[in-house]
């Protein structure tokens, strides 16, 4: 039963990177022509993203053995989900382009930190709550703008792009911060 839940955690993980170019579609057929089945089929798309994310991570410890490298492709699969969103929202004039530029920022060097790093805690990542908060506030400043597009109206675009500038500063402000370093992996 373990293995089922891993596979299925992981199928998850792969079906939400798979998912990101539909969506990425759906986000500019929205916006340019705004045909009802657009609408839906966006919004549909950005509640089963959402979810999967929610339930890949539970199904995993669920399973029994979150991995650091699954770790690392569902965090990939997040910062990239929202980071080339909010560039398509960016080129479509909802945020600045500063925006994606600072999610993806963010989520390299989150990565980067991560990377070849085995914590003791069963494999998990090494991850702060701000940073952390970061990952949630950038999948509903995504799931705002699908929003927007599909309620088939502009009256919150200037909210939206405000909205994007506070998610910029908070962001600046994580990558700006002074952290203490991780602990040494060498056994002196």
């Amino acid at each position: 039963m373990r293995a089922l839940y891993l596979a299925a955690a992981r199928g998850l993980t792969l079906a939400r990177l798979a998912s990101i170019p539909l969506f990425l579609v759906l986000l500019i057929h929205t916006h340019r022509e705004g045909l009802p089945l657009w609408r839906l089929s966006l919004l549909l798309l950005y509640v089963c993203i959402v979810l999967s994310d929610v339930l890949d991570g539970l199904l995993a410890r669920k399973g029994g053995a979150p991995s650091h490298a699954w770790g690392q492709v569902d965090a990939a699969a997040d910062i990239a989900f929202t980071s080339l969103s909010l560039a398509a929202a960016a080129w479509l004039g909802y945020v600045g382009p500063w925006v994606p530029v600072g999610v993806a920022v963010l989520g390299g060097r989150f990565l980067l930190r991560n990377l070849g790093y085995q914590p003791s805690r069963q494999g998990r990542l090494v991850e702060d709550q701000a940073g952390k908060a970061a990952g949630v506030i950038y999948y509903l400043l995504v799931g705002a703008i699908a929003l927007e597009l599909a309620v088939e109206g502009d009256s919150g675009r200037w909210w939206i792009a405000r909205a994007g500038d506070g998610v910029f500063l908070y962001t600046l402000f994580l990558l700006l911060r002074r952290r203490p370093e991780r602990p040494s992996l060498s056994a002196s």
